[in-house]
């Protein structure tokens, strides 16, 4: 697979999803396998990534949040000041409420926010 068949992918996915009737996506195609996405409509999502055999990624993170309030954020970004936090983590309504969570695919993060849909 190389990062454009990932990029179609990711347009696809967002592309399909029920709530989201405007999107933004910016892609970044460095090498064959190598690029960069960024995505925002009711969710902010940013990957850098790596493709071989499957998806690396390098920085991800995906931020939901309504009006000034985050619901969640997560991310593999270290906290040097929380050794106690592992790299891939979840932010739950705060920056602070930190727990140890895997970065999930787009489809498991877009199906969560729907459920925080009215």
């Amino acid at each position: 697979m190389y990062i454009s068949d990932y990029f179609r992918r990711v347009d696809q996915v967002v592309s399909d999803c029920p709530a989201i009737i405007s999107k933004e996506l910016l892609f970044d195609q460095r090498t064959k396998y190598i690029g960069f996405v960024r995505g925002q409509w009711f969710l902010e999502m940013a990957q850098n990534c790596t493709l071989k055999n499957s998806l690396i990624p390098k920085l991800a993170g995906y931020h939901y949040q309504k009006a000034d309030s985050m619901i969640f954020r997560y991310d593999n970004h270290p906290h040097p000041a929380r050794k106690d936090i592992p790299y891939c983590h979840k932010h739950v309504s705060t920056e602070e409420n930190m727990i140890s969570a895997s970065i999930p695919d787009l489809e498991d993060i877009l199906k969560e926010v729907i459920m925080y849909l009215p």
